[in-house]
């Protein structure tokens, strides 16, 4: 395995376990710290604020990110989603919906491409 492909693998495997204990602070009632958490995660993930990739068009974010770590970025779009929306945030839960599934479209089209 490649030196890239294990620190994509980490990278993941980090992301994922902080979509889960956001989600599980939200889910206990602490969902303003689970939002935060999850903010941070991608942050420090990904490289970008999360409102800053809000603001990236599906292409532009699988150009920088590549299939895996987009696809990550989808399901932490969909645990912001989640969280937003049970604390009363429609519109900001709206946003991170709307690219959730733009990129899980621009997804399923390059899978079937290949």
């Amino acid at each position: 395995m490649s030196f890239r492909q294990d620190y994509i693998e980490r990278l993941i495997q980090k992301l994922a376990e902080a979509i889960a204990r956001a989600l599980g602070l939200a889910r206990a009632g602490r969902g303003e710290e689970g939002i935060e958490l999850l903010e941070d995660a991608v942050a420090s993930g990904l490289g970008m604020p999360l409102p800053m990739l809000l603001k990236l068009t599906p292409e532009t974010l699988f150009s920088l990110f590549g299939k895996e770590r987009t696809a990550l970025l989808a399901e932490a779009l969909r645990a912001h989603e989640e969280m937003l929306g049970a604390a009363g945030r429609a519109d900001e839960a709206a946003r991170s919906s709307r690219l959730a599934a733009a990129l899980e479209a621009r997804a399923a089209a390059q899978s079937t491409i290949r």
